[in-house]
């Protein structure tokens, strides 16, 4: 189905580059699963990494991955 498309991405949290709130890292302190599907802003990819904001708990946060900490794409 057309506009049903989503990808998940999962990221080890402890990499250096990685930038998320530290509230997430407590939460998350080995790997975290992103879905990007409808509620997302800002995305931009580079060679390098990967930014996006996402809503937690209806707050926007912009989070930043460098390609290689993630451990897992899918579509």
């Amino acid at each position: 189905m057309l506009g049903d498309h989503r990808f998940y991405i999962t990221f080890y949290t402890q990499h250096p580059d990685v930038q998320i709130p530290d509230y997430l890292r407590e939460s998350y302190p080995e790997e975290m699963t992103i879905v990007l599907q409808y509620q997302f802003y800002d995305l931009e990819v580079t060679k390098e990494k990967l930014s996006v904001t996402l809503s937690f708990n209806n707050v926007p946060e912009q989070i930043v991955v460098p390609l290689e900490a993630i451990s897992i794409f899918a579509d």
